[in-house]
């Protein structure tokens, strides 16, 4: 079984993970935008660059959606170690609460 001190940690990591994803989302959505316009200038068929753009759309929507799915499930894995059962609590309230474990 897992400590209290190793929920904490893991729960704040789930936080982090949140706020990085959606930078990472962005950054991806941009490479697959770039990429598929310039397949679309080299090949001078617009429909190869839509194409590219769908394919890699799917591509990083996959992605995406399996890493949320990760993040939730550390997430409530987390909360189970804490036992805590209260989700209605803000962020910020459970930062502190996490704070006064690592330190304590």
């Amino acid at each position: 079984m897992a400590t209290k001190k190793e929920g904490a940690k893991r729960l704040l990591d789930t936080f982090d993970s949140g706020e990085k994803l959606k930078k990472r989302l962005g950054f991806a959505l941009g490479q697959g935008l770039v990429v598929s316009l310039l397949i679309g200038y080299f090949t001078n068929q617009w429909r190869f660059g839509l194409a590219a753009l769908l394919v890699f759309g799917l591509l990083v929507q996959f992605a995406f959606e399996r890493m949320k799915n990760s993040i939730e499930a550390s997430r409530l894995e987390a909360f189970a170690q804490l036992g805590w059962d209260d989700e209605s609590v803000s962020e910020e309230e459970y930062r502190a609460r996490i704070s006064k474990i690592l330190k304590g």
